[in-house]
C-alpha cells in the first residue's frame, strides 16, 4: 500500500478527531523515497515529511519517516526543527510487523500522555 500523493496530517493525537489539518502534497518520489511538502507557504518558511525505505549493510530494514519544519524568528533567521522516527528491523522473522506496531503505540502513548507532559519533560533535558 502507498502513502498517497496527499496526506491530511493532523497536529492533533491519533485519538482525537482530526483537526487543525494540513496537506502535504507529494513533491517527489524516488525509489524507496517520497518527499511531501506542504503548499502555499513562502520560503525560507516550509514543511516537509520524508519517507525512505533501505536495506543495512547487515540486511536490516531501515524505515525512515522525517518531518523539517522551517519558520522565522523575530530577527528573520530561519531556523529548521526535525523530527525522525527510524525503525530497524533485523533480518529475522521473529520480529513480526504486529511487534513493530505495538511498540511504536507504546512509544507514541509515551510521548502524548498526561497531555504532552512526558515529552515536555524529554525537551527539558529529563531522564
Amino acid at each position: 500500500m502507498a502513502l498517497g500523493t496527499s496526506l491530511a496530517l493532523s497536529k492533533d493525537v491519533p485519538t482525537v478527531a482530526a483537526t487543525n489539518l494540513e496537506t502535504y502534497a507529494l513533491r517527489a518520489a524516488d525509489l524507496g523515497r517520497s518527499e511531501y511538502s506542504v503548499a502555499g507557504l513562502t520560503l525560507p518558511i516550509q514543511r516537509k515529511l520524508t519517507v525512505s525505505h533501505e536495506l543495512g549493510k547487515n540486511g536490516e530494514e531501515r524505515h525512515l519517516t522525517r518531518f523539517d519544519i522551517t519558520a522565522i524568528d523575530a530577527l528573520l533567521v530561519p531556523g529548521t526543527l526535525s523530527i525522525y522516527n527510524v525503525i530497524v528491523r533485523p533480518p529475522n522473522s521473529a520480529i513480526t510487523n504486529q511487534i513493530i506496531i505495538d511498540t511504536y503505540n507504546r512509544l507514541q502513548y509515551l510521548m502524548v500522555a498526561a497531555a504532552n507532559a512526558n515529552l515536555t519533560a524529554i525537551l527539558n533535558g529529563e531522564v
